[in-house]
């Protein structure tokens, strides 16, 4: 009421201000989108549509704290809840808490909003600015110790690509006068992952998670790794006026592509050498250690995974001895050396089949360089990263940038490749200290130390004359998706679907829409389960049932089941249920008539469920 009626009063001024914005460079050709009677209509109609938005997000509110007051009482009447009931409880427990600000989505994830959060409904909807959303920065909290009077605690809030180097344990954090390091890392509620690390070609590749008890057959080149997640800073001391430079800790990441990205441009360097402008591009990054322990084969960061806390991979032997025993008489369990990963999505320069890592980092860091002097930027603004080709010398070289959504860096740069690569020339042919291979003076920084080896000045000159100042556009590059269902499974889908398809005839099921594709919106795209059906309303919108056919090429793929997890996670958590039989259990009678009592009390209530759990006669 009082927001309608301020809009009421200065609806004129309003008007002639959004009539006067718009009116100046708008496309004449689309000029009644933005016609005096548009505007208008839309400043009058806004009250109700925020009135609208305000009630649905009360009616999830109350829909879950209904819920879980039902099945609280449930718990005192029977002393606990029945698993599926456990988990119903605890998903609504999560919504209250996102719907309340209290609880914000996992800090891995690197692209999209909230759409539990109250005020990031509102901001996705136009009624709140969206800048100032979470959209899966990692947040380090800074601590600061009460006897020094410094004033409150404070936070750092990084993109994960920057908090992947930044926030690791041995780094020292300057901000607000004082030095911090990471010491406590808030764990994510999922097991490690288990990455094969391959120091020579600088590659990795995830193996699995790890299971319980994994730590001690770890090999030499093996690696558990978390997700990047949020941290709190240990207060270290005062910057003093005797530091003559500060410390950053150099560490080896190492990543690779997931074969997923947006639209793309493909460009010919030289009339010889590709480049691609890729947007989105998926990317799996992991800090596998700091790079002076990692080129002596010590991989990963102290850390115990019971508690998260940490310690530096450089101090001395006698702090980590008793950091491991202090972890043992506490928990009874030894500290683990691991990796920290994130998934990235960021826009990338893609150099492909490089001759070797010399060419691949001399070119790339020079190129850096050479952007850092023409455009508007800082070093660090971009990444280098080089991936392996299999066992090939040859490699692909990216440069990446870490913001999120893109900060339009390398679009400029392709716009002005010329000046990029004459810059880039400079810095390699007119090194100041006149250096063999390279020094700080052209090439080397102390953050890139984890790749001095392999810069070369000289290399990188070569190339650059080879293929010289222009960059010429060739075609379009179209977006690339996972695919939903890879081909080659070991047990064919459409008989596992046939016998399904009878069982729920026999049981008495109705009628279920197979194959249907539900959208779900950024990152995630869509999903395609098995069967569905449709819900009654908003906030129970169906059952998705997914035939798991355990084959080498969908479950034994690490990405694809990360994928079918993050899906299957979101429509649980946005009013689906979800129902995962995996083939082998189609020729189960015990089996199956837990999936379709769990089905038939979604469906048709406790009574059938409790009928076909007993009575199995459809099952033959």
């Amino acid at each position: 009421g009082p927001l309608r009626r301020q809009v009421e009063r200065f609806e004129t001024v309003l008007v002639e201000h959004l009539v006067d914005v718009f009116g100046r460079h708008w496309p004449d050709d689309s000029s009644d989108v933005v016609a005096e009677e548009r505007l208008r209509a839309m400043i009058r109609s806004m009250p109700d549509r925020l009135d609208t938005v305000i009630k649905t997000l009360r009616k999830r509110l109350n829909w879950a704290m209904d819920l879980m007051r039902r099945l609280d009482a449930d718990r005192q009447r029977k002393g606990t809840l029945d698993p599926d009931e456990d988990a119903l409880y605890q998903r609504c427990d999560r919504l209250v808490k996102r719907l309340k600000g209290i609880a914000l989505r996992s800090r891995s994830e690197a692209e999209g909003y909230d759409e539990n959060n109250t005020y990031s409904v509102l901001a996705a909807e136009g009624f709140l600015p969206g800048y100032g959303l979470d959209t899966g920065s990692v947040i380090a909290t800074a601590l600061m110790p009460r006897n020094i009077m410094a004033g409150p605690d404070f936070v750092l809030p990084r993109p994960s690509a920057v908090a992947l180097r930044e926030y690791v344990p041995g780094n020292l954090i300057y901000a607000n006068g004082h030095r911090f390091v990471a010491r406590f890392f808030h764990l994510d509620p999922v097991p490690p992952l288990i990455f094969q690390v391959d120091v020579s070609k600088e590659s990795v590749l995830e193996v699995g998670a790890a299971q319980p008890g994994a730590a001690s057959t770890l090999g030499a080149t093996s690696i558990k790794a978390i997700p990047v997640c949020d941290v709190d800073l240990t207060h270290v001391s005062h910057i003093t006026d005797e530091e003559d430079y500060r410390f950053q800790l150099a560490v080896a990441v190492y990543g690779y592509e997931t074969e997923r990205h947006g639209v793309g441009k493909r460009y010919t360097w030289g009339n010889r050498r590709e480049v691609k402008l890729m947007k989105s591009v998926h990317l799996r990054l992991v800090n596998v250690g700091a790079a002076a322990k990692v080129a002596d084969g010590e991989l990963g960061y102290p850390m115990s995974l019971v508690t998260g806390a940490s310690r530096s991979p450089l101090a001395s032997q006698a702090e980590l001895e008793d950091f491991e025993n202090s972890n043992l008489e506490r928990y009874g369990k030894p500290t683990d050396r691991v990796g920290i990963y994130a998934d990235v999505i960021a826009d990338a320069l893609c150099i492909p089949g490089l001759a070797s890592r010399d060419e691949a980092y001399s070119v790339l860091e020079a190129l850096r360089i050479g952007m850092t002097r023409v455009l508007e930027m800082e070093l660090e603004d971009l990444h280098v990263l080089v991936v392996a080709r299999g066992a090939s010398d040859e490699v692909d070289g990216l440069l990446y940038d870490p913001m999120p959504g893109g900060s339009g860096l390398l679009e400029q740069a392709c716009e002005r490749w010329p000046e990029v690569v004459a810059a880039a020339e400079d810095v390699v042919k007119n090194c100041p200290g006149v250096c063999e291979r390279a020094c700080i003076d052209c090439l080397k920084a102390f953050r890139n130390a984890h790749y001095h080896k392999y810069l070369d000045r000289k290399i990188a000159a070569e190339r650059l004359a080879e293929w010289g100042y222009t960059l010429e556009f060739r075609h379009e590059i179209p977006a690339s998706l996972p695919k939903e269902k890879p081909s080659g499974e070991h047990q064919p889908t459409n008989q596992a679907e046939d016998r399904l398809r009878y069982l729920l005839e026999r049981a008495g099921f109705p009628k279920g829409e197979w194959q249907k594709q539900i959208v779900l919106g950024p990152p995630l795209g869509t999903t395609t389960p098995d069967c569905y059906f449709p819900g009654e309303d908003e906030y129970f919108k169906g059952v998705c049932i997914y035939l798991d056919g355990l084959s080498v090429e969908i479950h034994g793929n690490p990405e694809i089941a990360e994928r079918d997890r993050a899906i299957r996670t979101h429509l649980r958590n946005t009013g689906y249920e979800v129902i995962e039989i995996p083939v082998s259990h189609l020729e189960d009678r015990e089996q199956m008539a837990v999936h379709f009592s769990r089905l038939a009390n979604y469906l048709m209530g406790k009574e059938r469920a409790r009928e076909l759990r007993t009575n199995k006669d459809w099952f033959e």
